[in-house]
Formats: C-alpha cells, sequence, structure tokens
C-alpha cells in the first residue's frame, strides 16, 4: 500500500474516532472501500442501513465511471480527448462540469476544473514530480482556463490539449448525492467520509450534535481541533496531503492558476463547514490560493464559514464556527 493511501486511512479513522458512538449503535452499518482515489468509509444507522450503505458505494462507483480522467469509458477521458471537437456527455456528467464550471465564476478561477495540464505537468503525488521550467510552465498555462470551456445541455467541447479534472469537487459532489440516497432510504443518522470530505447527517444522540477532527497539517494522523456540528459537510485542504519538497522548499498539489506554481500563501490548511459539499471542496481550494486575508473577507462577503491553518500555527475561525470549535492541540494559537 502507498504511503499516501495509508495516511488516508489514518485521517479516515481518526474522524470516526472522534465522532464517538450513536444511540443506535446496534443498528449501525458500516462499509469501507476505495474510490475516487481514496480511501472511504460510511456509516448508517437504522433498520434500511445495509440496504442503504451498499446503495450509496454503487452510485460512487458509477460517477467515478462517468467522471475519471484515466478511464477510457468515461465521459470526461472522451472530452480529454476529442480534439477540440464536441462530446455527448450523460446528464450527471454535464451536471457536475456546471456545477464547476458555476463555482470557478465565483471564485474568479482560484477553483479551476481545466488545471489538469499544470498538475500533470508537475506531477506531485507520483514518482515523477520535478519543479519544471518555466517555459514549460508558460507553454500550459494557457490551457488553464475555464471561460474556454463550452457546455450546452449535455454537449461540450474544449480547446484542443486542454483538458478537464473534476476531482476538485467530485467527492463532494459525491457526498451530496450519498446524503440524497440514505435521506431516501429512511436514515436520519450517518457518517459520510469520502477521503477529506466528511457528511454528518442528523446528530449523534437528541440535541448533541458529531464531533468532528480537523486535520493537524504538522501531523496528519491527528487533529488538532474538533467541530461539532450536524447535518452539514466538513470539507479540508491543506499543503501537507501531497507535496514536494526540493532545496527545503514545499511545493503542494493546490496551484495558483494564475502564475501556475504551487500556491504560496501563509496558510497551511482551510475547512470549509457548509451543507453543500460540492461548493465546499472548490471553497477550500480557492480560499487556500487567496491567503488568509483575501479568503476571510470573500467569506465574509459570500457566508462562508471556514477554519484557517497559518504556517505560523495561528487559527482564525468565521464568526459562525466559533461556538463549534474547539482547540486541542497546545502547539495551536487562537486567534480571537
Amino acid at each position: 500500500m502507498k504511503k499516501q493511501q495509508i495516511s488516508i486511512l489514518t485521517a479516515v479513522a481518526l474522524c470516526f474516532l472522534l465522532t464517538g458512538c450513536s444511540t443506535q449503535e446496534e443498528q449501525a452499518y458500516t462499509q469501507d472501500f476505495y474510490a475516487m482515489d481514496t480511501a472511504m468509509r460510511i456509516t448508517a444507522y437504522g433498520d434500511n442501513a445495509a440496504d442503504a450503505v451498499t446503495e450509496c458505494v454503487s452510485y460512487i462507483n458509477m460517477l467515478e465511471a462517468d467522471i475519471s480522467r484515466t478511464r477510457e469509458s468515461s465521459d470526461i477521458f472522451a472530452l480529454n480527448h476529442a480534439e477540440g471537437n464536441q462530446t455527448e456527455l450523460s446528464e450527471q456528467t454535464a451536471d457536475i462540469l456546471q456545477e464547476a464550471l458555476d463555482l470557478a465564476a465565483k471564485t474568479e478561477g482560484r477553483f479551476d476544473p481545466t488545471i489538469a495540464p499544470l498538475s500533470d505537468l508537475w506531477g506531485i503525488g507520483t514518482e515523477q514530480a520535478a519543479v519544471p521550467a518555466q517555459e514549460q510552465i508558460d507553454k500550459v498555462l494557457p490551457l488553464v482556463d475555464y471561460t474556454k470551456v463550452s457546455l450546452e445541455g449535455t454537449t461540450a467541447s474544449i480547446p484542443a490539449e486542454a483538458e478537464i479534472d473534476l476531482g476538485g469537487i467530485g467527492k463532494g459532489y459525491a457526498a451530496d448525492h450519498v446524503i440524497e440516497i440514505l435521506k431516501e432510504n429512511g436514515v436520519e443518522q450517518a457518517i459520510v467520509a469520502l477521503g477529506g470530505n466528511v457528511y454528518v447527517l442528523g446528530e449523534k444522540d437528541r440535541d448533541t450534535p458529531w464531533k468532528v477532527g480537523i486535520t493537524d497539517p504538522d501531523n496528519p494522523g491527528d487533529s488538532f481541533a474538533t467541530l461539532s456540528v450536524s447535518d452539514t459537510a466538513v470539507v479540508t485542504s491543506g499543503d501537507y496531503e501531497r507535496y514536494l519538497e526540493v532545496d527545503g522548499k514545499r511545493y503542494c498539489h493546490i496551484f495558483d492558476p494564475e502564475t501556475g506554481y504551487s500556491a504560496e500563501t501563509d496558510l497551511r490548511s482551510v475547512t470549509v463547514v457548509s451543507p453543500d459539499s460540492t461548493s465546499a471542496d472548490a471553497y477550500t481550494t480557492a480560499l487556500f490560493v487567496m491567503g488568509l486575508e483575501d479568503a476571510m473577507e470573500y467569506c465574509e462577503q459570500n457566508r462562508i464559514e471556514a477554519v484557517f491553518v497559518c504556517k505560523d500555527h495561528t487559527v482564525h475561525v468565521t464568526d459562525g464556527l466559533k461556538s463549534s470549535f474547539e482547540l486541542q492541540s497546545t502547539e495551536y494559537t487562537y486567534a480571537e
């Protein structure tokens, strides 16, 4: 097993350790599985929990089959290899692509689903990872432009050599739909952990929220704080997930679409809390690229609730989360 997979499994287990047990534990059903290049776990409570979770896993596998960049049978693979020609997408793929484009516009391109040529060039997270030459960056950077994507109904096209990567919102989109499937099956309590995307349904007990841990960027197998939440998603992105170190400098997998380089900000991680997991997924990327000051202002203007961990170990929390946030590590300082 790759080291990256081990760390993800540890993070998933940590999330569930912090949530504690439900009064309906005797009716709990848990399934661990691997999809979308990450370890996942769904736990549901109630009489119909097993069937509901099984349906959720099937849905995630079906979604991955549609939006994977690497599966030759997927819609996104076909679009990326159409050499600029129009491609017919499934309704689901068209829907998630439209959401990605809308979120790219809302974040003024800090989140951009056309980032693939740039991330491929750097290769962070692969054995070929290396800092590319400036001329290489300059060559692929014009391909990173969500405004050049055409989508009308279920028909899409992108410029030749451009590529779509929906990994930036794929797990968030999956979580939103998994929650709907659980509700349709009568499930009122559940914990959905899809890599760094956690969604809690209902409450742990009556009038008692779930506690979800926020990963410690210095020790990804541990948490430095918890959030007490119900019926919402908790999504985290940080520079500790995948990165390349060269001459003592860390280049993380979150890229700035303007520069073509790994985002250079004062942040280590961003956690967004929202009932809309899809947008939360995109916002964690965009806010990380912005840096603390601009990100806090953006959150205030757009009513986004978030937790920011800075490189100086200070933690900044938006007003709406302050009552549910609990700092647990003495290595970090809470900025009032």
